[in-house]
Protein backbone atom coordinates (compact mmCIF):
# COMPACT_ATOMS: atom_id res chain seq x y z
CA UNK A 1 0.00 0.00 0.00
CA UNK A 2 1.73 3.22 -0.84
CA UNK A 3 1.34 6.49 1.37
CA UNK A 4 -1.33 7.89 -0.22
CA UNK A 5 -3.27 4.81 0.22
CA UNK A 6 -2.97 4.97 3.93
CA UNK A 7 -4.02 8.28 4.21
CA UNK A 8 -6.67 7.78 1.86
CA UNK A 9 -7.96 5.09 4.52
CA UNK A 10 -7.09 6.82 7.41
CA UNK A 11 -9.72 9.49 6.33
CA UNK A 12 -12.16 7.14 5.21
CA UNK A 13 -11.95 4.30 7.78
CA UNK A 14 -12.27 7.70 10.79
CA UNK A 15 -15.42 8.32 8.67
CA UNK A 16 -14.04 12.13 8.47
CA UNK A 17 -14.42 12.07 4.39
CA UNK A 18 -16.68 10.66 1.94
CA UNK A 19 -14.16 11.03 -0.98
CA UNK A 20 -10.15 11.71 -0.66
CA UNK A 21 -8.01 11.80 -3.75
CA UNK A 22 -4.15 12.98 -3.76
CA UNK A 23 -2.58 14.24 -6.99
CA UNK A 24 1.02 14.05 -7.59
CA UNK A 25 3.01 16.40 -10.07
CA UNK A 26 6.40 15.28 -9.61
CA UNK A 27 8.60 13.69 -12.40
CA UNK A 28 4.99 12.64 -13.80
CA UNK A 29 1.47 13.50 -12.68
CA UNK A 30 -0.08 10.44 -10.80
CA UNK A 31 -3.50 10.28 -9.20
CA UNK A 32 -4.57 8.10 -6.10
CA UNK A 33 -8.01 7.40 -4.44
CA UNK A 34 -10.35 7.35 -7.64
CA UNK A 35 -10.65 10.56 -10.26
CA UNK A 36 -9.55 13.98 -9.74
CA UNK A 37 -11.59 16.79 -11.45
CA UNK A 38 -10.44 18.68 -14.40
CA UNK A 39 -10.82 21.63 -12.15
CA UNK A 40 -8.55 19.95 -9.87
CA UNK A 41 -5.79 18.55 -12.07
CA UNK A 42 -5.61 22.18 -13.59
CA UNK A 43 -5.21 23.97 -9.91
CA UNK A 44 -2.31 20.89 -9.35
CA UNK A 45 -0.73 21.92 -12.50
CA UNK A 46 -0.38 25.11 -11.52
CA UNK A 47 0.39 25.02 -8.29
CA UNK A 48 3.45 22.79 -9.43
CA UNK A 49 2.92 20.93 -6.18
CA UNK A 50 4.77 17.93 -4.88
CA UNK A 51 1.29 16.49 -3.70
CA UNK A 52 -2.07 18.10 -3.70
CA UNK A 53 -5.42 16.45 -1.81
CA UNK A 54 -8.86 16.97 -2.18
CA UNK A 55 -10.93 15.84 0.33
CA UNK A 56 -14.73 15.44 0.64
CA UNK A 57 -16.09 15.85 4.28
CA UNK A 58 -18.14 13.38 5.55
CA UNK A 59 -21.49 14.08 7.75
CA UNK A 60 -21.40 15.94 9.93
CA UNK A 61 -18.38 17.98 8.88
CA UNK A 62 -19.48 19.08 5.34
CA UNK A 63 -22.95 20.80 6.40
CA UNK A 64 -20.35 22.03 9.94
CA UNK A 65 -17.96 23.68 7.30
CA UNK A 66 -20.67 25.13 5.08
CA UNK A 67 -22.00 27.19 8.20
CA UNK A 68 -18.74 27.83 9.23
CA UNK A 69 -18.02 29.35 5.72
CA UNK A 70 -21.01 31.33 5.04
CA UNK A 71 -18.80 34.65 5.62
CA UNK A 72 -15.94 33.67 4.29
CA UNK A 73 -12.50 32.80 5.41
CA UNK A 74 -12.81 32.28 9.16
CA UNK A 75 -10.52 31.19 12.06
CA UNK A 76 -11.20 29.66 15.15
CA UNK A 77 -9.95 30.52 18.17
CA UNK A 78 -9.11 26.99 18.87
CA UNK A 79 -5.21 26.08 19.81
CA UNK A 80 -4.73 23.74 16.86
CA UNK A 81 -5.86 26.70 13.96
CA UNK A 82 -4.26 29.60 15.95
CA UNK A 83 -0.61 28.01 16.17
CA UNK A 84 -0.99 25.72 13.07
CA UNK A 85 -3.72 26.78 10.05
CA UNK A 86 -3.62 30.81 11.37
CA UNK A 87 -7.03 31.09 9.01
CA UNK A 88 -9.30 28.99 6.43
CA UNK A 89 -9.65 30.52 3.38
CA UNK A 90 -12.47 29.89 1.62
CA UNK A 91 -13.76 29.91 -2.32
CA UNK A 92 -16.67 29.62 -4.68
CA UNK A 93 -14.17 28.72 -7.35
CA UNK A 94 -11.57 26.78 -7.87
CA UNK A 95 -10.16 29.33 -10.19
CA UNK A 96 -9.52 31.06 -6.93
CA UNK A 97 -7.39 27.72 -5.10
CA UNK A 98 -3.75 27.64 -6.45
CA UNK A 99 -3.75 31.71 -5.17
CA UNK A 100 -5.16 30.75 -1.80
CA UNK A 101 -2.98 27.84 -1.52
CA UNK A 102 -0.08 29.97 -1.84
CA UNK A 103 -0.63 32.05 1.03
CA UNK A 104 -2.40 29.72 3.58
CA UNK A 105 -2.19 25.47 4.15
CA UNK A 106 -5.45 24.53 2.90
CA UNK A 107 -8.71 26.41 1.24
CA UNK A 108 -12.55 25.31 1.68
CA UNK A 109 -14.07 24.71 -1.79
CA UNK A 110 -17.98 25.71 -0.97
CA UNK A 111 -19.95 22.61 -1.86
CA UNK A 112 -17.09 20.54 -2.98
CA UNK A 113 -14.86 20.22 -0.10
CA UNK A 114 -10.98 21.10 1.19
CA UNK A 115 -7.93 21.11 -0.85
CA UNK A 116 -4.55 21.54 0.40
CA UNK A 117 -1.01 21.59 -0.89
CA UNK A 118 2.09 19.74 0.45
CA UNK A 119 5.58 20.38 -0.96
CA UNK A 120 6.76 17.19 1.95
CA UNK A 121 3.92 14.54 0.35
CA UNK A 122 1.02 12.50 1.78
CA UNK A 123 1.43 12.80 5.39
CA UNK A 124 1.45 16.57 5.50
CA UNK A 125 -1.55 16.71 2.90
CA UNK A 126 -3.13 14.65 5.35
CA UNK A 127 -2.09 16.89 8.21
CA UNK A 128 -3.11 20.00 6.90
CA UNK A 129 -7.19 18.08 5.74
CA UNK A 130 -7.80 16.49 8.74
CA UNK A 131 -7.22 19.62 11.02
CA UNK A 132 -9.19 22.10 8.42
CA UNK A 133 -11.99 19.28 9.30
CA UNK A 134 -11.60 19.76 12.93
CA UNK A 135 -11.03 23.76 13.06
CA UNK A 136 -14.63 23.92 10.58
CA UNK A 137 -16.37 21.76 12.75
CA UNK A 138 -15.04 23.41 16.21
CA UNK A 139 -15.90 26.90 14.21
CA UNK A 140 -19.80 26.00 13.97
CA UNK A 141 -20.43 24.35 16.63
CA UNK A 142 -18.49 26.10 19.39
CA UNK A 143 -20.42 29.82 17.69
CA UNK A 144 -23.54 27.86 17.52
CA UNK A 145 -23.17 27.02 21.27
CA UNK A 146 -22.09 30.19 22.41
CA UNK A 147 -25.23 32.60 20.75
CA UNK A 148 -27.28 29.65 22.08
CA UNK A 149 -26.08 30.39 25.54
CA UNK A 150 -26.44 34.23 25.36
CA UNK A 151 -29.77 33.47 23.81
CA UNK A 152 -28.66 34.87 20.51
CA UNK A 153 -30.07 34.19 16.91
CA UNK A 154 -28.22 31.26 15.81
CA UNK A 155 -29.22 27.49 13.32
CA UNK A 156 -30.18 25.88 16.81
CA UNK A 157 -31.68 23.27 14.26
CA UNK A 158 -28.71 22.87 12.27
CA UNK A 159 -26.71 22.12 15.25
CA UNK A 160 -29.21 19.21 17.02
CA UNK A 161 -29.35 17.60 13.41
CA UNK A 162 -25.54 17.68 13.41
CA UNK A 163 -24.93 16.77 17.15
CA UNK A 164 -27.56 13.85 16.64
CA UNK A 165 -25.64 12.80 13.50
CA UNK A 166 -22.31 13.24 15.34
CA UNK A 167 -23.73 11.12 18.61
CA UNK A 168 -24.01 8.63 16.33
CA UNK A 169 -21.10 7.93 14.36
CA UNK A 170 -18.73 8.88 16.79
CA UNK A 171 -19.80 8.55 20.57
CA UNK A 172 -18.54 5.32 22.08
CA UNK A 173 -18.25 4.73 26.15
CA UNK A 174 -17.18 0.90 25.62
CA UNK A 175 -13.60 1.22 26.25
CA UNK A 176 -10.80 -1.72 25.64
CA UNK A 177 -8.82 -2.86 28.52
CA UNK A 178 -5.35 -2.23 28.49
CA UNK A 179 -2.46 -3.37 29.60
CA UNK A 180 -1.51 -3.37 33.06
CA UNK A 181 1.93 -3.51 35.22
CA UNK A 182 3.50 -1.70 32.68
CA UNK A 183 6.39 -0.55 34.55
CA UNK A 184 8.02 -4.04 34.41
CA UNK A 185 10.33 -2.66 31.66
CA UNK A 186 11.39 -0.46 28.55
CA UNK A 187 9.97 -2.85 26.17
CA UNK A 188 6.30 -3.31 28.31
CA UNK A 189 5.92 0.97 28.65
CA UNK A 190 6.91 1.50 24.96
CA UNK A 191 3.92 -1.36 23.95
CA UNK A 192 1.05 0.22 26.74
CA UNK A 193 2.30 3.65 25.30
CA UNK A 194 1.36 2.66 22.11
CA UNK A 195 -2.08 0.86 22.63
CA UNK A 196 -2.98 3.58 24.70
CA UNK A 197 -2.50 5.96 21.53
CA UNK A 198 -4.35 3.78 19.49
CA UNK A 199 -7.13 3.52 21.55
CA UNK A 200 -7.98 7.07 22.03
CA UNK A 201 -7.61 7.77 18.08
CA UNK A 202 -9.74 4.65 17.45
CA UNK A 203 -12.44 6.35 20.20
CA UNK A 204 -12.43 9.45 18.54
CA UNK A 205 -10.71 11.27 20.82
CA UNK A 206 -8.15 12.53 18.92
CA UNK A 207 -7.66 12.95 14.80
CA UNK A 208 -4.62 13.97 12.94
CA UNK A 209 -1.01 14.66 14.67
CA UNK A 210 -2.18 16.11 17.48
CA UNK A 211 -2.29 15.14 20.77
CA UNK A 212 1.02 13.44 23.31
CA UNK A 213 1.87 10.24 25.94
CA UNK A 214 3.65 10.22 28.34
CA UNK A 215 5.60 7.91 31.34
CA UNK A 216 7.57 8.36 34.07
CA UNK A 217 9.54 5.43 34.95
CA UNK A 218 12.70 6.55 37.76
CA UNK A 219 14.87 9.42 36.23
CA UNK A 220 13.33 8.69 32.49
CA UNK A 221 9.95 10.28 30.88
CA UNK A 222 8.91 8.41 27.68
CA UNK A 223 7.13 10.65 25.69
CA UNK A 224 5.44 10.78 22.00
CA UNK A 225 7.73 12.77 19.49
CA UNK A 226 6.81 16.25 17.87
CA UNK A 227 4.41 15.27 15.20
CA UNK A 228 3.90 11.78 15.81
CA UNK A 229 0.26 10.08 15.44
CA UNK A 230 -0.97 8.66 18.41
CA UNK A 231 -1.73 5.63 16.57
CA UNK A 232 1.26 5.21 14.78
CA UNK A 233 3.79 5.13 17.55
CA UNK A 234 6.38 2.19 17.28
CA UNK A 235 9.46 3.88 16.91
CA UNK A 236 8.13 7.13 17.48
CA UNK A 237 8.84 7.46 21.75
CA UNK A 238 11.65 9.57 22.86
CA UNK A 239 13.34 8.79 26.55
CA UNK A 240 14.39 11.83 28.18
CA UNK A 241 16.13 11.95 31.46
CA UNK A 242 14.10 13.89 34.02
CA UNK A 243 17.07 16.29 35.11
CA UNK A 244 17.48 17.47 31.56
CA UNK A 245 20.74 16.00 31.21
CA UNK A 246 20.29 14.60 27.50
CA UNK A 247 19.22 16.10 24.34
CA UNK A 248 16.51 13.77 23.20
CA UNK A 249 13.84 16.13 24.45
CA UNK A 250 14.61 18.18 21.02
CA UNK A 251 12.60 15.64 19.04
CA UNK A 252 10.15 15.22 21.77
CA UNK A 253 6.56 16.58 21.90
CA UNK A 254 6.56 20.31 22.62
CA UNK A 255 4.57 20.02 25.74
CA UNK A 256 7.35 17.84 27.27
CA UNK A 257 8.15 20.99 29.90
CA UNK A 258 4.29 20.59 31.05
CA UNK A 259 4.40 16.62 31.56
CA UNK A 260 7.62 16.92 33.39
CA UNK A 261 6.36 19.39 35.72
CA UNK A 262 2.98 17.50 35.97
CA UNK A 263 5.01 14.55 37.59
CA UNK A 264 7.51 16.42 39.52
CA UNK A 265 4.85 17.87 41.59
CA UNK A 266 2.02 14.93 41.86
CA UNK A 267 2.35 11.21 42.13
CA UNK A 268 0.98 10.45 38.93
CA UNK A 269 3.37 8.45 35.83
CA UNK A 270 0.83 8.61 33.33
CA UNK A 271 -0.25 11.27 31.18
CA UNK A 272 -2.91 10.93 28.04
CA UNK A 273 -3.43 14.16 25.79
CA UNK A 274 -6.10 14.38 23.45
CA UNK A 275 -8.33 16.79 21.54
CA UNK A 276 -11.54 15.57 22.16
CA UNK A 277 -13.81 17.68 19.76
CA UNK A 278 -16.34 18.93 22.42
CA UNK A 279 -14.08 19.19 25.59
CA UNK A 280 -12.46 21.83 23.33
CA UNK A 281 -15.76 23.44 21.94
CA UNK A 282 -17.03 23.44 25.77
CA UNK A 283 -13.80 25.16 27.11
CA UNK A 284 -14.83 28.02 24.34
CA UNK A 285 -17.68 28.88 25.55
CA UNK A 286 -18.60 31.31 27.65
CA UNK A 287 -21.28 33.79 28.11
CA UNK A 288 -19.28 35.80 30.64
CA UNK A 289 -18.65 39.72 29.83
CA UNK A 290 -15.32 40.02 31.36
CA UNK A 291 -12.02 43.02 30.26
CA UNK A 292 -10.44 39.27 29.23
CA UNK A 293 -12.79 38.86 26.57
CA UNK A 294 -11.19 37.77 23.25
CA UNK A 295 -7.91 37.22 25.24
CA UNK A 296 -9.60 33.94 27.20
CA UNK A 297 -6.47 31.75 25.55
CA UNK A 298 -4.15 32.57 27.93
CA UNK A 299 -5.67 35.45 30.20
CA UNK A 300 -8.96 33.51 31.53
CA UNK A 301 -9.34 33.74 34.83
CA UNK A 302 -12.73 32.78 35.74
CA UNK A 303 -13.17 29.07 37.09
CA UNK A 304 -15.08 27.06 35.01
CA UNK A 305 -15.30 23.08 34.28
CA UNK A 306 -15.92 20.68 31.66
CA UNK A 307 -18.04 18.13 33.42
CA UNK A 308 -15.87 17.76 36.91
CA UNK A 309 -12.63 18.80 34.55
CA UNK A 310 -11.52 22.43 35.26
CA UNK A 311 -10.74 24.75 32.29
CA UNK A 312 -6.99 26.77 32.36
CA UNK A 313 -5.83 29.13 29.84
CA UNK A 314 -2.45 28.19 28.45
CA UNK A 315 -0.50 28.91 25.53
CA UNK A 316 1.77 26.50 23.17
CA UNK A 317 5.21 26.68 24.05
CA UNK A 318 7.57 27.97 27.00
CA UNK A 319 6.72 31.67 27.52
CA UNK A 320 4.92 33.47 30.53
CA UNK A 321 1.61 33.04 29.18
CA UNK A 322 2.35 29.31 28.67
CA UNK A 323 0.06 25.95 30.24
CA UNK A 324 3.77 24.75 31.89
CA UNK A 325 2.79 27.55 34.16
CA UNK A 326 -1.33 26.52 34.57
CA UNK A 327 -1.47 23.13 34.00
CA UNK A 328 -0.04 21.27 35.85
CA UNK A 329 -0.63 23.36 39.43
CA UNK A 330 -4.27 22.23 38.36
CA UNK A 331 -3.23 18.96 38.01
CA UNK A 332 -2.23 18.54 41.58
CA UNK A 333 -5.97 17.96 42.76
CA UNK A 334 -7.43 16.82 39.61
CA UNK A 335 -6.85 13.26 37.31
CA UNK A 336 -8.64 15.67 34.35
CA UNK A 337 -7.99 19.14 33.43
CA UNK A 338 -9.07 21.06 30.01
CA UNK A 339 -6.49 23.83 28.33
CA UNK A 340 -8.57 26.25 27.06
CA UNK A 341 -9.13 25.37 23.05
CA UNK A 342 -6.53 22.85 23.24
CA UNK A 343 -7.92 19.39 24.57
CA UNK A 344 -7.80 17.40 27.67
CA UNK A 345 -5.04 15.86 29.75
CA UNK A 346 -5.61 13.16 31.93
CA UNK A 347 -3.02 11.13 34.63
CA UNK A 348 -3.26 7.95 36.07
CA UNK A 349 -1.10 6.57 39.05
CA UNK A 350 0.08 3.16 37.08
CA UNK A 351 -1.34 2.26 33.76
CA UNK A 352 -3.69 3.74 31.18
CA UNK A 353 -6.81 3.19 31.75
CA UNK A 354 -7.56 5.06 34.35
CA UNK A 355 -6.53 7.74 32.19
CA UNK A 356 -8.69 6.84 29.15
CA UNK A 357 -11.71 6.86 31.17
CA UNK A 358 -11.38 9.99 32.35
CA UNK A 359 -10.78 11.85 29.29
CA UNK A 360 -13.96 9.28 27.94
CA UNK A 361 -15.65 11.02 30.88
CA UNK A 362 -14.67 14.11 30.47
CA UNK A 363 -15.79 14.44 26.16
CA UNK A 364 -19.12 12.74 27.79
CA UNK A 365 -19.89 15.09 30.22
CA UNK A 366 -18.88 17.98 27.00
CA UNK A 367 -21.57 16.39 24.78
CA UNK A 368 -24.26 16.64 27.27
CA UNK A 369 -23.43 20.18 28.53
CA UNK A 370 -23.29 21.23 25.02
CA UNK A 371 -26.79 19.34 24.45
CA UNK A 372 -28.46 21.42 26.99
CA UNK A 373 -27.17 24.70 25.88
CA UNK A 374 -29.20 23.69 22.55
CA UNK A 375 -32.09 22.29 23.96
CA UNK A 376 -32.63 25.28 26.67
CA UNK A 377 -32.52 27.63 23.92
CA UNK A 378 -35.64 25.93 22.13
CA UNK A 379 -39.37 25.80 23.18
CA UNK A 380 -39.41 22.10 21.98
CA UNK A 381 -38.61 19.48 23.62
CA UNK A 382 -36.41 16.67 23.15
CA UNK A 383 -34.87 13.48 24.84
CA UNK A 384 -31.96 14.33 26.75
CA UNK A 385 -28.97 12.40 25.83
Amino acid sequence: MSLYDKYINKLKNQRLADKAVYVVTEDRVSVYGGDASTELMLAAQELKAYCLLFVRPAEPFMTALEEAAKDGEFAPNDSETRTFLHTVPVTDNFAEVPSALKRRKAVFVRRQGIITAAPFGAEQAFIFASSVLFSGFVKFFSDTGEAALLRNPCCTETALKLFDKYIENFHRSDLPELSKDIMRSDESILSAMAQAGRATVELGLVDSFFGNISVCKGKNIYISRTGSSLDELDGEIDVCPTDESACTGLTASSELASHRRIYEITDKRVILHAHPRFSVIMSMICAEKCENRGKCHYACTKKRYVGSSPIVPGEVGNGPRAMVNTLPPAMKDNDSVTVYGHGVFTVSANDFNDALRLLTETETAALKEYQSILLASQTSTRSPL
